[in-house]
């Protein structure tokens, strides 16, 4: 990958000064700006190529979505259910990483208004409920400050490039007293399937997940007040480890958001010793997600 010396040249292009004789503490100073330009252009690189593969794997994944989302459905069930009755006259929802709208017919009948928003057109596309759908993606929303009263994510926020960022800018898109309610997948989540890998070679290839301390700690410094903040673990089961794996793939959720990633396609030896070494309980191979439902609001 080219990416870094390219970066390099283009600063470098950017500061050519006449030469001067500078004290050694100044040119500390320099080297060390320099690099964090360097590294913060190369962040936004990766996070756009991060971008490019999570929104063309949903987007594929949209014609069978529906059909292998059992967790987060049930993570929706339950995020809906901290949701207060009765307070939801006019007001206007966004459903964020709405998908193909599993939820937005839902929330169309809590409140007057919704809309959907998400990375991937084709989820969107796929569904043709009756409501405002933009394309757009949720580390840069095109909406504006105090301009929504409620926010609804399920299982979306965990593809954010930045979490601490992302609710920073939520915070400051609701209106004041606007809550916001979001279920986020965090560490723990695909051990089976970590186990099952770890027979084949020392390769990550699942991705990281936040940790609940950091997902409190963004909430909070973001100016939220935790209504509530409950974890649970959602686990699929299938008949084969096989069919474990190939559920991942089916929700589009294999874009690996780290760079410790086994390139290229298994063989069909390797895949054997993967399915091999997947844990099962009670002849079932199970994927769990560990997931925290929040309630918050906007002071």
């Amino acid at each position: 990958m080219t990416a870094q010396p390219v970066l390099k040249t283009d600063l470098m292009q950017t500061r050519k000064v006449k030469p001067c004789l500078v004290s050694s503490e100044l040119n500390r100073e320099l080297n060390e700006e320099l690099n964090k330009e360097l590294i913060s252009e190369l962040n936004k690189e990766l996070s756009k190529e991060l971008k490019k593969s999570t929104q063309s794997k949903f987007s594929k994944a949209a014609e069978h979505y529906n059909t292998h989302a059992n967790v987060q459905k049930h993570a929706a069930t339950d995020l809906f259910k901290l949701i207060k009755p009765g307070f939801n006259k006019n007001k206007v929802c966004v459903d964020l990483g709405a998908g193909p709208l599993v939820n937005t017919h839902t929330l169309q009948s809590m409140f007057s208004s919704v809309v959907a928003i998400d990375l991937s057109l084709n989820m969107l596309q796929s569904s043709d409920l009756t409501t405002t759908k933009i394309c757009a993606d949720m580390d840069n929303l095109p909406l504006q400050a105090n301009s929504v009263d409620v926010i609804y994510s399920n299982f979306a926020v965990q593809w954010s490039a930045n979490f601490s960022t992302l609710m920073q800018s939520l915070y400051s898109i609701l209106k004041p007293g606007g809550q916001a309610y979001i279920s986020t997948v965090v560490e723990g989540s695909l051990n089976e399937i970590k186990t099952a890998f770890a027979a084949l070679d020392s390769n990550s290839h699942i991705n990281t997940f936040n940790s609940e301390l950091h997902i409190n700690q963004s909430v909070q410094n973001a100016g939220f007040i935790i209504n509530s903040a409950k974890k649970c673990i959602y686990t699929d089961e299938y008949t084969t480890p096989l069919k474990a794996i190939a559920s991942i793939k089916a929700i589009g959720a294999t874009t690996q958001n780290h760079t410790n990633t086994r390139q290229g396609l298994l063989t069909k030896s390797a895949l054997q010793k993967v399915c091999s070494a997947y844990p099962l309980i009670n002849n079932k191979a199970c994927v769990s997600y560990h997931v925290v439902l929040l309630s918050l609001e906007k002071d």
